[in-house]
């Protein structure tokens, strides 16, 4: 749920980033530092370390700017995968606005998208969202890899909601912006301001 801050007319968003281990939660987010304007991002924090996939999480606060009299803050976060750090998932969860769910497009990485989308659902459901209610986008990330699922395919199974969807290659920044813009439209009309 946004938090509105009325002495500084600001209103703070969370946006989590899901999906499978190396699906490219922590590329997105290094993405978009690199590919936003100075004024509209502050410091990456990156709770992962130098090697291997992110224990912890990844944080990035963006600008959207001012929507009447409010400055807008999206606070991009990653879920970790790992289950030692269930406590960590419970915290992130409180707040949510919108969420990502970063499917790796690669064939062998079928089965660890349709369990991380299960992970998410019980999630959602254990912190009393509806899955039906919250604002996401599915982003279909590697594309540019052999032995890909085709789009049809992935959408059939893991947005058959028919969310918003991008095709993405986090690793050249394509796709990644394009997500985050359709998060964010999807947050706006949701607050009430």
């Amino acid at each position: 749920m946004a938090f509105t801050n009325f002495e500084t007319r600001e209103i703070h968003c969370k946006v989590l980033y899901f999906g499978p281990q190396s699906a490219g939660k922590t590329l997105n987010l290094k993405s978009i530092y690199s590919s936003t304007a100075s004024e509209m991002k502050a410091g990456m924090i990156d709770m992962s370390g130098n090697a291997g996939p992110t224990p912890f999480f990844d944080f990035l606060p963006v600008s959207l700017g001012k929507i009447k009299d409010f400055h807008v803050k999206l606070h991009l976060y990653t879920m970790p995968v790992h289950t030692l750090y269930e406590t960590l998932q419970h915290t992130l969860m409180k707040g949510l606005d919108a969420f990502v769910f970063v499917a790796d497009s690669r064939i062998e990485a079928m089965a660890d998208n349709l369990e991380s989308m299960s992970h998410v659902r019980r999630l959602l459901g254990e912190h009393g969202y509806s899955i039906s209610d919250v604002p996401r986008v599915i982003q279909y990330n590697k594309r540019d890899m052999d032995q890909i699922m085709p789009v049809e395919v992935l959408r059939e199974e893991l947005n058959s909601g028919g969310f918003p969807d991008h095709e993405a290659v986090a690793t050249r920044s394509v796709g990644t912006l394009e997500t985050l813009q359709s998060v964010a439209k999807q947050i706006i009309k949701t607050l009430s301001i």
